[in-house]
C-alpha cells in the first residue's frame, strides 16, 4: 500500500517539474503547433522564428499565372524584400501564455498575416521579373477613360470607360505576398489590372452631364429694337466644348462672331444710311460717330455666364453707341440736319423745324466731312486750337459758342469773321471742316440744343 502511494506521488512530482521546466522552456520559445504567417516556429525563440520567418518568405518562388495561364515563375529572393514582420511577430509571441505549453500539443495557434502589409519589394526589381516573364506594360492596352463627346444625331453623351490589361505593380506585389502568406504556390494576376481614373458613374462625369443637360434645355432670346433672336439649343450645342479638366466651356471666338451677325443685321453704328432731307429729299449719309451696336465683348461674356447658369434669359443685349432707345430710327426727330450743297443748317426738335440759318463749311482742300454724328459737348466760350494746314501753321481761335460732333475736331461754332455766309462762301473762305455759324444764331442755337443730339452732314 505504502509502495503504491509512494509510486503515484513521484510521478505526480514528475509531471509537476515537468510542467515548471515546461513554463521555463516556452518562457523563451513560441509554442508548438505554432504557425505565423504560413511558416512553422514551434519550439522556435524569437529570434529564430524571425530568422525563420524571413528565410522562408525569401526562399519562396511564386508561379504567376493570368486567367488560368501560366506566365512565368518569380523567385522573391529577387526582388530584394524587405520584410519587416519583427515588431508583429513579436506581439505573436508575447501573446502565447507559457503556463498553457501543455495544450499546445492539443491546439494550434496560427496566426494569419497578410505579408502585404510588413514586406515592401523593391519596385524596379518586381518590374525587371515581370519584364523578364513577358509582362512588360509596353505591350499592353491601357485602359481609357469615361469621357464626354459630341455628335450631331446624340448630342453629348458618356463614352464609357474601357479595361485594359496593363499591370498595376502594387497590385501585383499585394497579390503575390498574399499568395506567399497563403502557402500557394501560384498567384493569379488578372484582378491587378489598372483600373481607369474615370468612370461613367464618378461623380465629376455626372455632375457635367447635368450641366450639359440644364444648358441644352435652355433658351436665350435676345430682344433687340423689338426683334427676337433666339439661341436655341442647336446653336449651344456647337458652342459648348470641355477643357483638359473636363469643365463645360463655351466657345468665346464663336460667339463674338455670331453677335457679328446680328451687329450686321440690327446695328447702326459705322453704317451709312438713308436720311430724308429737308431740300433734297431722301439722300444716303456716311457712316459716322453716331449708331449703336451690341457691344460684343461684354454680350459675349454676358452670354457665357448665362449659359453657365443654364436658365431661360430673356433680354436685351448690352448696347454701347447712341440711338438705341430712341423711336425709329437712331436720329430719331430731334435732330440738327448741315446740307452742305446748299450751306444751310436746320434744327429740328419733336417733329418740327425750329431753327435755320445759313452756314460756311469747309473750304475744298479742308472739306467738312460728312457723317451721322452727334453734339457730345457743350462749351460757352472757348478756345479753339489745331494745324492750319492752308496756311501751314498752328492756331488759336476764341469763340463764344463751341458744339463738337465727331472725334477729328469737326463742330459747330460762331465766326465772326465771316462777311456772309451761305451761297460759294465755303469756295473762297470755308473753314478748316467746322460749321461756321452768324454769331446771333449760333447764341440761339445753343441755348436750344442739348448734349447727345444728332448732327447729319450730308452733301449731295
Amino acid at each position: 500500500m505504502k509502495k503504491g502511494i509512494i509510486a503515484v506521488l513521484a510521478v505526480v512530482l514528475l509531471l509537476v517539474v515537468g510542467y515548471g521546466a515546461g513554463i521555463g522552456y516556452f518562457a523563451e520559445r513560441f509554442q508548438p503547433n505554432t504557425t505565423f504567417a504560413g511558416v512553422d516556429v514551434s519550439n522556435k525563440q524569437l529570434e529564430e522564428a524571425t530568422t525563420e520567418v524571413k528565410n522562408t518568405i525569401a526562399e519562396k518562388t511564386i508561379t504567376i499565372t493570368e486567367n488560368g495561364n501560366e506566365v512565368g515563375t518569380i523567385n522573391i529572393a529577387d526582388l530584394n524584400p524587405e520584410i519587416n514582420v519583427d515588431e508583429v511577430l513579436a506581439n505573436a509571441y508575447n501573446s502565447q501564455n507559457p503556463n498553457n505549453w501543455a495544450g499546445s500539443f492539443f491546439n494550434s495557434d496560427t496566426f494569419d498575416v497578410s505579408l502585404n502589409e510588413y514586406t515592401n519589394v523593391q519596385v524596379s526589381a518586381l518590374n525587371d521579373a515581370l519584364q523578364e516573364i513577358g509582362l512588360s506594360n509596353a505591350d499592353r492596352t491601357p485602359s481609357t477613360n469615361a469621357s464626354i463627346e459630341y455628335s450631331e444625331v446624340e448630342g453629348y453623351y458618356v463614352e464609357e470607360s474601357v479595361q485594359g490589361n496593363q499591370l498595376d505593380n502594387d497590385k501585383v506585389n499585394a497579390i503575390i505576398m498574399d499568395s506567399i502568406a497563403n502557402g500557394e504556390e501560384t498567384a493569379e494576376i488578372n484582378q491587378a489590372y489598372l483600373e481607369p481614373a474615370v468612370t461613367s458613374d464618378d461623380e465629376e462625369i455626372q455632375t457635367i452631364m447635368t450641366q450639359i443637360e440644364d444648358a441644352s434645355n435652355m433658351t436665350l432670346t435676345l430682344t433687340i429694337k423689338g426683334n427676337e433672336e433666339v439661341i436655341d439649343q442647336q446653336q449651344i450645342m456647337q458652342w459648348m466644348g470641355f477643357d483638359d479638366q473636363n469643365q463645360m466651356t463655351f466657345d468665346y471666338d464663336a460667339i463674338h462672331e455670331y453677335l457679328g451677325t446680328l451687329n450686321d443685321k440690327y446695328a447702326t453704328f459705322d453704317k451709312s444710311r438713308e436720311f430724308q432731307s429737308t431740300m433734297q429729299g431722301t439722300v444716303t449719309v456716311d457712316a459716322g460717330t453716331l449708331g449703336w451696336s451690341i457691344d460684343r465683348e461684354s454680350e459675349t461674356e454676358q452670354i457665357i455666364a448665362d449659359l453657365q447658369a443654364g436658365t431661360d434669359v430673356t433680354r436685351e443685349p448690352v448696347i454701347v453707341g447712341t440711338g438705341y432707345n430712341t423711336e425709329g430710327d437712331d436720329i430719331g426727330n430731334t435732330y440738327v440736319e448741315i446740307d452742305m450743297n446748299n450751306q444751310v443748317m436746320l434744327y429740328y426738335q419733336d417733329g418740327e423745324l425750329a431753327f435755320q440759318s445759313d452756314i460756311v463749311t469747309g473750304q475744298i482742300g479742308t472739306d467738312t466731312v460728312p457723317g451721322a454724328y452727334s453734339i457730345w459737348d457743350k462749351q460757352s466760350p472757348s478756345e479753339l486750337t489745331g494745324f492750319n494746314p492752308r496756311t501751314d501753321s498752328d492756331y488759336v481761335q476764341p469763340v463764344q459758342y463751341w458744339l463738337p460732333f465727331d472725334d477729328t475736331g469737326q463742330g459747330i461754332h460762331d465766326a465772326s469773321w465771316q462777311s456772309s455766309f451761305g451761297g460759294d462762301t465755303y469756295q473762297v473762305s470755308g473753314s478748316l471742316g467746322c460749321i461756321n455759324t452768324p454769331p446771333e444764331a449760333m447764341a440761339e442755337l445753343y441755348n436750344m440744343i442739348e448734349v447727345g443730339t444728332p448732327v447729319i452732314v450730308f452733301n449731295v
